[in-house]
């Protein structure tokens, strides 16, 4: 009974985990996409995250979670503010990102960094294509062709229908 009240514990605190991952990967996409959005599409968008967040809080959480729902309501809050005041997003964004992945590294839940994963190098020498070890994943080996023999087809039956060797004329036209 102790192993299954412990799944529940972490199955709450999983949600919530994937609740926040979701805000987070909005705001990501839209940090990524902020210099070609104009500054009404973009309160717009801000608006929608608050709101996304708000239906984050208004939901039954257990208290222990309660201290991760303050940090998303203040992280909501700037952002709200920030449409209202009329302050420039652009430089709130990038920060309110930057807490809601850390509160998404608190609950436990994998965080995308958005960074390319460093190249390995072998002692000073560049590296290439040669040093990675084919996975099977490339395209598949093409098969050998081998030349066709026009003798090795098979000759037309002569029973088949549709045939026009099958000895059978097609139907004459109706009179009219």
């Amino acid at each position: 009974m102790e192993g299954f009240k412990i799944f529940l514990l972490n199955e709450n605190r999983a949600y919530l985990g994937h609740k926040v991952g979701d805000v987070l990967t909005t705001m990501q996409d839209l940090q990524n996409d902020m210099e070609n959005v104009g500054a009404r599409h973009l309160t717009r968008l801000g608006e929608e995250i608050v709101n996304h967040i708000r239906k984050i809080l208004h939901g039954q959480w257990a208290a222990r979670n309660h201290k991760h729902l303050e940090e998303l309501q203040k992280i909501a809050v700037a952002i709200q503010k920030t449409i209202d005041d009329k302050g420039d997003l652009k430089e709130v964004l990038p920060a309110a990102t930057q807490a809601i992945q850390d509160l998404s590294g608190k609950l436990g839940v994998k965080v995308n960094d958005l960074q390319a994963p460093e190249a390995p190098e072998m002692e000073g020498e560049p590296v290439s294509q040669d040093d990675f070890e084919l996975t099977g994943d490339g395209p598949p080996p093409e098969p050998e062709q081998q030349p066709l023999d026009p003798n090795a087809m098979p000759a037309p039956d002569p029973n088949a229908m549709g045939s026009p060797q099958a000895g059978m004329q097609p139907p004459a036209p109706a009179p009219m």
